[in-house]
């Protein structure tokens, strides 16, 4: 056959392919009856644009959608997306009701830990030995090691007092909320609190990496790439990525530290996280180094990042009203009197203004941008006059929810005092840990840290905002977590006094 004919005959095969793909896809799918536009139907292209192209905007657009066709929406070929609060407790739902991930979603991201497994039973199997460390009794029983380490940030704090020095506040709180879960996971700190300026390349890389998830998604080999770069050459191109890796690197050698180490030779009866994982009746084939590696990976970023997010946006909040802040000073120095007292976590949760503080940040910083996408793999879900077939992958998102006029008036004003009054009903439009049986392992967690944290600083100090307005806080684009806009400089503050 000459060349000309075979270049033919593959064009011809690979155009008549493609119009079989675009009339399955418009016509033949299972989600074809569903609304929605003809583009995102035919091509994932369409959210590449939105999500590459004019980085992480897609979250926006599908936003858009919805003003257009209504609370259900077809996204793209294979995912519908549901905007209808009262509908969030079916899709991601408790008990024995299967929810599977998305592959495609989740891609590289959490490799083989409990946020990264896709199978439903799988999940199942590796967050039961989990549940344990982060049940609320437990997350009770480990707050010394919490208000400890709030204390060390405290005295990191009253160092800025004298040269009257900025501090940015999400390295700082990364470097809390780091410190407290590397000491839980792994028995020891990362010591961050100690470090001049709070480590801010913990920030950075941090941050990097969730922006990287974008295009990561739609090429998962560029993720294989670049985990795969000798150090020097990653250091080259991205300290980030370099910092990252290095992470990687401080976190295998942890796993492998308790995995080498027999339960006999822990004399002193205090066993971390991955010491009990060791010991755990999981399978063999789950507790290799490279399977826990990835799980303390996922529990080092999701213990970090979010957490310290909502702290340093609430308290951006916080100073951004002072009227009410005095009234939330007034009600901590009641309950505190002491400065250096430490109440428990569970009395603090019953403080009425503090507790509403925490709920407004929880809604008003809106820290998860993403979709979260669940497929019920054996099972029909219906949404009003729809009926969604077996194993469609479909998605709702927190983040408008929780601004959601219809639901909350004057949705982005942060305002605590909204839940004092006759509120019934309303927090459960408040899900910052999604729900179900993939709800965040580590809700008790954060709300421990927010509460005793936001406590202690605002019992012990006084703060002002320097060069920072709602423009350095204003969540732009979406990467999971949402992202400030490339021109913020952080959330900065100045400690002006201890207060007594």
């Amino acid at each position: 056959m000459e060349l000309s004919s075979l270049i033919l005959l593959s064009t011809f095969a690979f155009c008549a392919y493609y119009v079989c793909v675009a009339f399955h896809r418009l016509v033949f799918s299972p989600i074809a009856k569903f609304p929605g536009p003809r583009l995102a139907a035919l091509t994932m292209w369409y959210e590449f644009y939105f999500d590459v192209v004019k980085h992480g905007q897609y979250y926006k657009e599908i936003e858009r959608l919805h003003s257009i066709y209504g609370p259900i929406v077809r996204i793209n070929p294979y995912e519908l997306h549901v905007r209808d609060p009262d509908w969030y407790n079916i899709l991601y739902a408790a008990g024995g009701r299967r929810r599977d991930k998305s592959a495609w979603f989740v891609g590289r991201s959490g490799g083989r830990s409990i946020f990264g497994t896709i199978d439903h039973d799988l999940h199942r199997l590796r967050r039961s030995a989990l549940n344990p460390f982060f049940s609320k009794p437990s997350i009770a029983a480990i707050e010394p090691l919490i208000q400890a380490k709030v204390d060390r940030l405290c005295e990191a704090l009253a160092e800025h007092i004298q040269p009257n020095t900025e501090v940015e506040l999400q390295e700082a709180f990364m470097a809390l909320t780091l410190d407290i879960i590397s000491a839980y996971a792994f028995g020891k700190s990362f010591g961050l609190l100690d470090q001049p300026g709070f480590s801010p390349e913990w920030k950075k890389a941090v941050l990097a990496m969730i922006e990287s998830a974008i295009p990561n998604r739609h090429f998962p080999w560029m993720a294989d790439i670049m985990m795969n770069l000798p150090f020097s050459v990653a250091a080259a191109i991205s300290p980030p990525v370099a910092f990252f890796l290095d992470i990687q690197k401080r976190i295998k050698f942890e796993v492998e530290s308790t995995l080498s180490t027999s339960t006999e030779e822990n004399k002193s009866g205090n066993k971390n996280i991955f010491q009990e994982l060791r010991d755990s009746g999981l399978p063999p084939a789950e507790k290799t180094v490279h399977r826990l590696m990835d799980e303390g990976l996922i529990l080092i970023g999701a213990g970090g990042e979010t957490t310290a997010q909502t702290l340093a946006v609430l308290t951006f909040h916080l100073l951004q009203h002072p009227s009410f802040l005095k009234k939330l000073v007034k009600e901590l120095r009641e309950a505190i009197p002491d400065r250096q007292s430490h109440p428990p976590w569970q009395t603090l949760e019953r403080l009425p203004l503090l507790r509403a503080t925490i709920l407004e940040a929880h809604r008003v910083a809106a820290v998860i941008t993403s979709r979260l996408i669940r497929i019920a793999p054996s099972e029909s879900l219906v949404y009003q006059q729809w009926s969604i077939p077996a194993g469609t992958p479909i998605s709702m998102s927190t983040h408008f929810m929780h601004l959601d006029p219809n639901i909350f008036p004057d949705p982005h004003k942060f305002d605590p005092e909204r839940w004092l009054g006759d509120a019934q009903g309303m927090e459960k439009y408040v899900i910052p840990f999604s729900r179900g049986s993939r709800a965040c392992i580590g809700l008790h967690l954060a709300n421990a840290e927010l509460m005793l944290a936001i406590a202690c600083l605002f019992r012990r100090f006084e703060f002002e905002l320097y060069n920072t307005s709602w423009r350095d806080v204003e969540i732009t684009w979406d990467g999971f977590s949402g992202g400030f806009s490339s021109d913020s400089r952080g959330i900065r503050v100045k400690v002006i006094k201890q207060v007594y």
